[in-house]
């Protein structure tokens, strides 16, 4: 099988990746190498049986990063999509207003990088003719909102940017709670769990960070922390020296790393402790957990205090890690929960609407379809016009873990 090598590496229902998947960590770069590979195989298969029953089909698009340190984000909603897809064909496809139709899922990575995100999707758009579509963060859906509104275009979206979302959004929803609907509760939960109030408080510069550090600060002052700094670096950055040596000098009891990638957090944390810190980390935005401590090592992690997307004891969450693994080759990030229960919503308000050309009947379907239990067994309501300006996000509960030994253990619920 050969690939195409220009960025927008795709093939029908696969994700590709070839020999440019990158990661902070060799280990990683092979996984998701061989995973690309093995889902290009498997979905290949997949084509095969669809025209064997001669179904209509339903193109799904996935804009997200393969490459990089949001690879694990990325290959976990690519993934999450394409498992929600399988399950729904195993079931003899959608039943849209009689018909029936096989979904096919068409994954291209931006890199993090919106010009990438744009030329995505204009493909996904103009030559794969995609009318739904998986868009997983804020610069891509910063870049794409008017697009969506003008297309018509249904997403989903893991944009945390709070202008992702506005009074004038029908096409684009948040699939999942961010920093903005759980952080109070979250700060609240660790003002009565420790003793500890001096923070610093680190995140990425870009639209990603910015959000975490303008929402994150007040929260922490009004809590009553002591608020020592708040502290962005580049997306790029891998060495962390000079950050954390400064970071150290003031003395923290905590230091919360935001809306910081997997990898990155992993390498922050492993840093951190080689200064001799030896305070608590937190890791309040954005989950990747396992990455972390794959990163970082079993002992630099142990306490750290994480936002989870999903408990990893719930059998229903297990039961999704497990498919994943057996395409992947490891776990995955949390993030393909929010991203596999969005997407089964999406299916639900298509089959509503009766007509898989009227997105604007989708778009409206959304709140007819919700609320809504999760794969995890948390119910789902439609909401955000209180914050954003309009009920275009799934809100969802997220958990509060806590490393011990290697692993991430559920110690709180917040929402």
């Amino acid at each position: 099988m050969n690939y195409p090598t220009n960025f927008a590496r795709q093939t029908e229902g696969s994700i590709v990746g070839g020999n440019a998947i990158r990661s902070a960590s060799r280990g990683m770069a092979s996984s998701l190498r061989k995973a690309a590979m093995t889902i290009a195989v498997g979905v290949g298969l997949a084509i095969s049986s669809l025209n064997a029953v001669n179904a209509q089909t339903l193109k799904v698009g996935v804009i997200a990063p393969l490459t990089g340190g949001g690879a694990p984000w990325g290959m976990a909603m690519a993934e999450g999509t394409k498992i929600a897809a399988e399950e729904v064909n195993a079931q003899g496809g959608l039943d849209v207003g009689g018909k029936k139709y096989q979904v096919q899922v068409i994954v291209y990575d931006d890199q993090f990088k919106a010009a990438d995100s744009v030329a995505a999707y204009n493909r996904l758009v103009n030559n794969d003719k995609v009318q739904y579509m998986a868009i997983f963060h804020s610069p891509a859906a910063l870049a794409l909102k008017n697009s969506l509104e003008s297309d018509k275009v249904v997403a989903i979206t893991a944009a945390a940017a709070k202008d992702a979302i506005d009074a004038n959004t029908k096409f684009l929803f948040r699939m999942n709670s961010v920093p903005e609907n759980y952080e109070a509760a979250l700060v609240t939960w660790l003002k009565d769990r420790y003793k500890q109030r001096r923070i610093v408080l680190i995140n990425p510069n870009d639209a990603v960070g910015w959000v975490m550090s303008q929402s994150s600060d007040p929260l922490y002052k009004k809590a009553g922390f002591e608020v020592l700094d708040n502290l962005m670096y580049e997306r790029a950055q891998s060495d962390f020296q000079s950050l954390l040596t400064k970071v150290v000098a003031l003395k923290p009891e905590m230091i919360d790393i935001g809306a910081t990638p997997p990898a990155t957090a992993g390498l922050m944390v492993r840093q951190a402790r080689e200064l001799g810190y030896k305070g608590l980390i937190l890791k309040t935005g954005g989950p990747g957990w396992s990455e972390i401590v794959a990163t970082a090592g079993k002992d630099a992690s142990e306490g750290l205090i994480s936002a989870l997307y999903a408990d990893p004891k719930n059998e229903g969450y297990r039961q999704l890690s497990a498919k994943y693994k057996k395409t992947v080759g490891q776990a995955p990030n949390e993030m393909i929960l929010p991203t596999y229960d969005a997407m089964k919503v999406m299916f639900r308000a298509i089959e509503k609407t009766g007509d898989v050309n009227n997105t604007s009947g989708v778009a409206a379907a959304f709140a007819k379809v919700l609320p809504v239990k999760s794969l995890q067994g948390d119910e789902m309501t439609i909401g955000g016009k209180d914050l954003f300006g309009s009920n275009q996000q799934i809100i969802t509960w997220t958990y509060i873990g806590e490393i011990k030994n290697g692993e991430a253990v559920a110690v709180g619920k917040v929402k």
